[in-house]
């Protein structure tokens, strides 16, 4: 435990292995091997005075043989030390070399204990004392060697041994104390020998673990300077680069002599001094107080380019105090930072017209609140463009898409600091209008007057030339108040949409309460039919010599306290609302029922919306109809407007054909009005065509009114259609348009619609006069 103490062998516990084992040994080696040379040259100078000193008769044989064995041997050595240090140091060393060490070694130390064998017991006491000296000295010196335990414990022992010796022979007491003191000399040379040798293989293996670790260190720093985008940069305390990397050298634009020795600001920072804030000013700022910084988001200048640069860094000190300068990582994000801006800029920008989107608007929006005060307003005018669907119904998306772009050109020469753009969806647009813009509403007045003419002249596009339109809405904060500000500007829209569009109007208090009046009348309309709120009336339609052939079904809303809603009130609420779907299912199965009561040859029309083309199986809807309530297909007669065939698709087309297939009529009703087209009644084998009341309200006294009439008359009679005239109100209508050579009339001159007990009594009369059934 002592000695395990005294040399701190416990902390020596793990072999080593052959690697590390021989390069141990080339270090022990070239250690003792620097060293040797001043333990040789000593002791030879030793042996010089001690053969000087006692040259004598008796001494002289051994003397001379002495000076003649140690002279070569100590040429050899210090021959052999000189050439170990002319070379480079090998990568490892013979065993035989580390022996042939050990025996010259114990022949040198032997040489040198023959010294007090010799000439102790023979010498007085000067003499002795010297050779004492001698032999101590020629001892410690074998610690030079300490560094190689079997070299030089080899050569001091056998220095001991002959000290020993040399003690003994003179048989003194006194030279036997002076034997023990040297007993604790050499054992506290021996341990010191070991720990020695210890310390320096200790040494040599952090040695070698530091340089493992540098190795793969450097291995990854040039793995990560040749691959990665980022680079090593390094300064000394002058600020000036140390390091430069080929990535730096390539991300500079310059090359390696340029770059070192650099000062770092001529690197990093702009000629011209930026102001408070600038990350130029950031970064000085950080070095100038040797703190550490991280991410720093760097604009450069490079070749005249812009470029960005991410750098982090943290100061060095040479004993945690003196400043050696900076180390740090640096990265080219230019290229990230610009999808970073281009990703961000598309989040708040259309891609297809390329201005600020909804969210962007919502921003300028809050901004704009953010600054209202009583001096200053703002406003926002909502835009919607007109006939835009049928362009793109008609020349498809990527014609309307092209269309889109244009008018967001046109829009353009609107935007200043005070007009702000936006596309907020599909042909959706909005404005904000700030400061100037916004100071009276005679200036918004002029605003969107001069939108809407610049957007009126024809477009351009894929060689034709497109006409549409825009409705404007404008609300006005704070009068028109700022939090819904874009909603009641869409309200204003809807005004100016309804009152014929290819215009603007301002927001006015009561379209809110039209629109309240419109949402609660939305929401009785939603329980009206299970409250049996809903009945049917009949209009008759007439033949020429007065005699009913069939009934068209109207449908009333008898609201509780309301009264009758009219029908052109509450019939688009339900087509919005989807209520018409299990409405008309109801009416096509109450008509069918009805109708069951009347004479066989009176049939009853039923209206169709074009939402139940769309959202309901028709087909078998009007079976079921027909098997629940037993009345005839031919007697039921199904009216359907042009507007279903705005969406003429093969399902649509289907449906219609396979209603004929039922044997029910079809009648094509309001013809003229819409989008009328030939090819539907080529496609599509009608019953019946309804001329609409438009046409007829002017005659006998419109020439155009009655050109028409009579074209469409000849036209179903050529195709074997019957034609049916609405609205006939007048005596001299019905003759023109009996001249005309209309098949049948309906109109209030011979009817108004009437309760279905009503219309019975009126389909059980034969051949009534038209002044009779007027006066029902």
């Amino acid at each position: 435990m002592l000695i395990s103490f005294l040399i701190d062998t416990d902390r020596e516990n793990q072999a080593l292995d052959a690697t590390l084992g021989e390069r141990v040994r080339v270090e022990q080696l070239d250690v003792a091997l620097r060293l040797v040379p001043f333990t040789v040259l000593v002791s030879l100078s030793v042996v010089q005075v001690i053969v000087y000193l006692f040259w004598s008769p008796a001494n002289r044989a051994y003397l001379a043989g002495l000076e003649a064995a140690i002279l070569p041997l100590a040429v050899v050595v210090l021959q052999q030390c000189w050439l170990w240090r002319s070379r480079p140091k090998p990568r490892e060393v013979p065993v035989s070399f580390v022996r042939l060490a050990v025996l010259v070694a114990y022949a040198y130390g032997c040489l040198l204990a023959s010294i007090p064998i010799m000439l102790f017991a023979g010498a007085d006491s000067h003499g002795r004392l010297l050779v004492a000296s001698s032999c101590a000295g020629l001892i410690a010196t074998g610690m030079s060697a300490a560094v190689l335990p079997r070299v030089a414990i080899g050569f001091s022992s056998v220095i001991i041994v002959g000290s020993f010796v040399g003690l003994a022979a003179t048989g003194e007491l006194f030279y036997t104390y002076v034997a023990i003191l040297l007993t604790f000399y050499a054992a506290f040379i021996c341990f010191t020998i070991l720990h020695l040798s210890r310390l320096l293989k200790m040494r040599v293996v952090a040695q070698v673990d530091l340089e493992r670790q540098q190795e793969f260190t450097s291995l990854l720093l040039n793995e990560f300077e040749e691959n990665a985008s980022d680079w090593l940069w390094e300064t000394d305390a002058d600020l000036r680069l140390q390091h430069v990397s080929t990535r730096l050298i390539e991300v500079a634009r310059s090359s390696e002599r340029q770059l070192l020795g650099l000062p770092l600001e001529r690197l990093l920072l702009p000629a011209v001094a930026q102001p408070d804030g600038h990350p130029g000013t950031v970064l000085w700022a950080c070095i100038a107080e040797r703190r550490a910084f991280r991410n720093l988001i760097l604009p450069l200048t490079i070749a005249g380019e812009q470029r960005t640069w991410m750098l982090s860094g943290k100061p060095t000190f040479t004993n945690g105090v003196t400043f050696a300068g900076y180390r740090g990582v640096g990265s080219d994000v230019t290229e990230k930072r610009r999808s970073e801006e281009r990703l961000s800029y598309l989040a708040l920008h259309d891609s297809l017209t390329d201005l600020p989107n909804r969210v962007l608007f919502q921003k300028l929006l809050e901004n704009a609140r953010d600054r209202l005060g009583a001096s200053e307003s703002f406003a926002v005018l909502a835009l919607d463009l007109d006939e835009f669907k049928s362009v793109n119904d008609t020349f498809g998306h990527a014609a309307g898409d092209r269309l889109l772009r244009a008018v967001a050109e046109r829009l353009r020469a609107f935007a200043s600091s005070d007009v702000h753009l936006a596309r907020l969806a599909g042909d959706e647009f909005a404005v904000l209008a700030t400061g100037r813009a916004a100071r009276d509403r005679h200036t918004l007045a002029v605003l969107a007057s001069d939108i809407v003419e610049a957007i009126a002249s024809p477009f351009a596009i894929d060689s034709m030339r497109l006409s549409i339109g825009v409705s404007i809405g404008i609300a006005v904060a704070p009068q028109n108040g700022s939090l819904e500000i874009l909603r009641r500007a869409d309200l204003a829209l809807y005004r100016t949409k309804s009152e014929g569009r290819g215009g603007y109007c301002f927001y006015e208090a009561e379209m809110d309460e039209r629109i309240e009046a419109r949402r609660a009348l939305s929401t009785d309309l939603r329980g009206a039919l299970d409250r049996n709120e809903f009945l049917l009336h009949f209009q008759p339609i007439v033949t020429t010599d007065g005699r009913v052939v069939c009934f068209e079904t109207l449908v009333r809303w008898r609201h509780p306290t309301r009264g009758f809603v009219s029908p052109a009130e509450f019939i688009p609420l339900a087509e919005e609302t989807g209520i018409i779907i299990p409405m008309g299912e109801w009416i096509l199965r109450q008509a069918c029922t009805i109708a069951t009561e009347w004479p066989s040859d009176i049939s009853v029309a039923v209206n169709l919306s074009p939402i139940q083309f769309r959202h309901s199986d028709l087909p078998l809807l009007v079976r079921s109809a027909l098997r629940d309530s037993g009345l005839a297909a031919p007697r039921l007669e199904l009216e359907i407007t042009e507007s279903v065939f705005l969406e003429a698709t093969p399902a649509i087309k289907a449906t219609l054909a396979e209603l004929r297939e039922m044997g029910v009529s079809l009648s094509l009703d309001d013809f003229g009005t819409g989008y009328s087209s030939l090819s539907y009644l080529r496609r599509l084998a009608f019953n019946k065509i309804k001329i609409d009341q438009s046409f007829v309200k002017d005659l006998p006294h419109e020439q155009s009114g009655a050109a028409i009439v009579r074209a469409i008359i000849d036209l179903a009679t050529s195709l074997k259609m019957t034609v049916i005239a609405e609205g006939v109100e007048t005596e001299a209508q019905r003759r023109c348009l009996l001249n005309l050579g209309c098949h049948e009339l309906q109109g209030y001159l011979f009817s108004r619609p009437v309760p279905a007990k009503e219309a019975e009594a009126l389909a059980s009369r034969q051949g009534l006069r038209h002044e009779k059934i007027h006066a029902a």
